[in-house]
C-alpha cells in the first residue's frame, strides 16, 4: 500500500508503508503529518494509521532541524562543473551518481567483441599477422568509455538547484531552480527496485521536461528535492 504526504503545504509521495516507517524514524515525516491511503479520498493524521501509529513516536520539537541548516557538502568533493558553476552563498546539499548499472551495456558489448575479435586474432597469429591482437582495444575503449562517463557525472541538489551534468566528452547539462520543478517522477524496473537505480523525471512549470537514467538513489533524490522546496517556501 502506498501513501500521499502531506507536509508544509506540499504533497509528497507516493512512498511505501516501509519508506513512511523509515521516514518517521529519521524525523522526516511527523506523525501530525496528514496521509492518504492508496484508494482513500480523505486525509487523516499519520497517528490515524495503525501500522504507524504503534510503532513511532512524535519527536520532540526541538530535535527537528530544517532540512536548509544542514551542512553543506565540502566543495572539494563535488564535481569540477558543479564546484564552478555553484552561486555565491549557494550551498550543495546532497549529491548521488550514476549507478554500476549503468556498466551492464558496455560489460555486454564487450564481451560480445571479445568473442568475436579472439579467435580471429588467434588465427590471424597463426599466420604470423600478430598485429590482430590490436583489436583488443575495441573492447577495452567501450569499457573505458562507459567507466569514464559514469565516473565524471555530477547530480546534486543545493539550496537552489538541480545540478545536473552526464559525460566527459560528449556531455549532458541540465540546471534548473528548485522554485521552478512542479513534479519530480522515479521509474524503477524490479530489477532497479532491488539494486536502488532507476530514471528520475525532473518536469519544469513550463512543461519542459528531463529524463535521467539508471541514477543511484533515486527515491532519495526525488525527496531531497521535494523537502528542499518544503523547506524554501516555509522560510
Amino acid at each position: 500500500m502506498e501513501f500521499m504526504i502531506r507536509r508544509d503545504g506540499r504533497d509528497l509521495g507516493p512512498y511505501s508503508e516501509a519508506e513512511v516507517r523509515s521516514r518517521l524514524v529519521a524525523g522526516t515525516f511527523a506523525l501530525s503529518d496528514p496521509g492518504l491511503g492508496e484508494g482513500a479520498t480523505e486525509w487523516a493524521p499519520l497517528s490515524a494509521f495503525p501500522q504507524f501509529a504503534t510503532s513511532y513516536h512524535q519527536p520532540p520539537p526541538s530535535e527537528a532541524q530544517p532540512f536548509l541548516t544542514r551542512p553543506a557538502l565540502p566543495v572539494q568533493d563535488l564535481g569540477s562543473y558543479t564546484a564552478a558553476t555553484l552561486q555565491p552563498d549557494e550551498r550543495p546539499l546532497h549529491q548521488t551518481t550514476i549507478h554500476w548499472m549503468a556498466l551492464s551495456g558496455s560489460v555486454i558489448g564487450a564481451v560480445l567483441s571479445l568473442i568475436v575479435i579472439v579467435p580471429m586474432a588467434m588465427f590471424a597469429a597463426w599466420r604470423d599477422f600478430y598485429w590482430a591482437w590490436l583489436l583488443l582495444v575495441i573492447p577495452a575503449g567501450i569499457l573505458l568509455s562507459a567507466a569514464v562517463t559514469v565516473k565524471t557525472s555530477e547530480l546534486v541538489i543545493t539550496d537552489r538547484r538541480v545540478i545536473i551534468k552526464v559525460g566527459f566528452i560528449q556531455r549532458h547539462t541540465f540546471e534548473m531552480f528548485i522554485s521552478k520543478i512542479e513534479s519530480v517522477a522515479v521509474f524503477q524496473s524490479v530489477l532497479g527496485r532491488l539494486l536502488n537505480y532507476g530514471t528520475v523525471e525532473i518536469r519544469g512549470t513550463g512543461g519542459s521536461s528531463e529524463s535521467f537514467a539508471t541514477i543511484a538513489a533515486p527515491l532519495l533524490f526525488r525527496d531531497v528535492i521535494q523537502l528542499v522546496q518544503s523547506s524554501s517556501e516555509g522560510r
